[in-house]
């Protein structure tokens, strides 16, 4: 009985991290240069798609590079919102832990796709 007590623990379920969504209206307040090219811009609103998604607060400035609405590539600059410029991010967001240097510590993958309006 033991056995399958043991059998029954090693055999449970494991459940995959899931991308968490916020749905984000931004306002770009400037175009990087230096010391990378990315985007600044000021959080309008936000919609998380569940309670538990953690998104940035309304009114926070945040700084990232805008991607393909398939998040798989970074946005060519020409596609780039100016300055001044409304623009709508579905950020998403995978917490884990990661190994990159051999020891484990835990990371958030983010990522911006640009959603065109």
């Amino acid at each position: 009985m033991p056995l399958i007590l043991t059998l029954a623990a090693l055999c449970a379920p494991v459940h995959a991290a899931t991308w968490q969504i916020c749905d984000m209206q931004l306002q770009v307040t400037e175009v990087v240069k230096q010391p990378y090219p990315g985007l600044r811009a000021q959080v309008l609103k936000t919609r998380p798609a569940s309670p538990d998604v953690e998104c940035p607060k309304e009114g926070a400035v945040i700084n990232f590079i805008p991607e393909t609405a398939d998040y798989q590539a970074t946005l060519a600059r020409r596609k780039w919102p100016a300055k001044g410029q409304a623009i709508r991010i579905k950020y998403r967001y995978l917490d884990g832990i990661c190994k990159g240097d051999g020891n484990e510590h835990p990371c958030r993958i983010e990522h911006y796709p640009f959603v065109a309006q």
